[in-house]
């Protein structure tokens, strides 16, 4: 029989908590042009919102030994950027404050001194019982590692959790997994997100227990 508090809920935290990618975009974007190069706005979020700084920089610099110091400079550069605060979604912290009776666990890309910076910047550390982040990782999203990281943090298995995702490599990492999942529109387009067991635009009213029971259809 599976204990009251036997269910999980994993959020991203990027897109879904937090409005942070374009801050991540005007950072990459002002590194690489040290570098000659550059990065819209529709390829980052076409192709690399889902990846790690490290993934992102060593795929758009040419020179191999560039990335480290780049890589250092664009984490810099973000923190500096979030240093008036981290902009929430408003619905995204609304759904997290209704999850009272569920083991709750942060999986992200970030690193963990960006991530534990931002959740208690918000006020919202304490509902963490599980953070995962790129430092603890050997394969990132879209990889199921950090989610089965995050169930395994939680002492649940991966299929009595619910992920919270916006992007499409993040919800086909908690696919395979093997955990439920809903997509947000905070960052994609619905089409991008079809995978997921249930997409909407505000997370505010979702009702968690009916995506892990199977009771909502994509």
């Amino acid at each position: 029989m599976i204990a009251s508090d036997g269910r999980g809920v994993v959020f991203d935290l990027d897109g879904v908590l937090i409005d942070s990618e374009p801050l991540h975009l005007r950072a990459y974007q002002e590194v690489l042009a040290g570098y000659g190069r550059s990065l819209s706005r529709h390829e980052y979020y076409a192709r690399f919102i889902v990846y790690s700084d490290w993934e992102v920089l060593e795929q758009l610099l040419p020179d191999p030994g560039a990335v480290e110091t780049a890589v250092a400079a664009k984490q810099r550069r973000y923190l500096e950027l979030m240093g008036a605060g981290p902009p929430a979604f408003a619905d995204g912290l609304a759904l997290l404050r209704r999850t009272d009776g569920w083991r709750v666990a942060l999986a992200t890309g970030s690193r963990h001194e960006e991530a534990e910076q931002l959740l208690r910047g918000l006020g919202i550390r304490d509902r963490f019982r599980a953070i995962v982040t790129a430092d603890d990782c050997v394969r990132g999203k879209p990889d199921p590692e950090p989610y089965l990281r995050a169930a395994q943090g939680l002492g649940l298995p991966a299929g009595r959790c619910v992920a919270v995702e916006d992007a499409p490599g993040g919800v086909r990492a908690a696919k395979a997994a093997g955990m439920r999942c809903v997509g947000v529109t905070h960052s994609c387009p619905r089409e991008r997100l079809r995978e997921a067991d249930l997409v909407v635009d505000d997370l505010a009213g979702v009702d968690l227990a009916g995506v892990l029971d199977g009771g909502v259809l994509p």
